[in-house]
């Protein structure tokens, strides 16, 4: 089993997890208000304990320079972030940290945990052009094409937010890695984003 995570602020309720739980049938879970969504996570691949493989919408390392004796080079962005568009990891300061952390506790359960970026993906499957991210009530007509990109089967009306969305984004990076279709963008040292 795959799953996709938009990892939100710890306790704003704005954590979703993605599912694929049988072939490309998808359900969708999210954290609530002032729940611990780092526990959320952790609970749930503890529960469903066929996961093998999260994509995550989070930094997953520093810039090199940090782990470099001389402190040569870009203090704020990674190659994968200046690939990408991504935001600098050291920008979401807390929330790198976080996930950093929760990469380590879910990679000890036996989970491979990736850092993917929804919107790079948007932007690879064309979604920018029909308004992602512009407008909410245009979520159904973004998930009616998602539907028709990715395979995926699930309920319309279960997404939302884009928070939901970006998970099921996310969980689409998985399926391209596992289909052996995904991108990487970034330097195996210092940290990839794969969609």
């Amino acid at each position: 089993m795959i799953i996709g995570i938009d990892f939100g602020s710890k306790k704003a309720g704005t954590t979703v997890i993605a599912r694929m739980y049988d072939h490309n049938k998808v359900d969708l879970f999210a954290s609530k208000k002032n729940e611990d969504a780092d526990k959320f996570i952790l609970d749930f691949i503890k529960e469903n304990k066929d996961i093998w493989l999260a994509y995550i919408d989070a930094p997953l390392s520093l810039p090199s320079v940090y782990s470099k004796p001389n402190g040569d080079g870009n203090y704020f962005y990674r190659k994968a972030d200046q690939a990408t568009g991504a935001m600098s990891p050291m920008f979401l300061g807390g929330l790198t940290a976080r996930a950093m952390r929760l990469s380590q506790e879910v990679e000890s359960l036996g989970v491979k945990m990736v850092e993917t970026y929804p919107s790079k993906l948007a932007d690879v499957l064309k979604l920018k052009e029909h308004g992602y991210k512009k407008k909410t009530e245009d979520i159904p007509y973004l998930c009616e094409l998602l539907k028709d990109k990715s395979g995926f089967s699930f309920k319309v009306e279960e997404v939302t937010t884009w928070h939901h969305y970006d998970a099921l984004l996310c969980l689409l990076s998985a399926k391209r890695f596992e289909i052996q279709s995904a991108m990487v963008f970034g330097d195996d040292q210092e940290g990839t984003i794969t969609v």
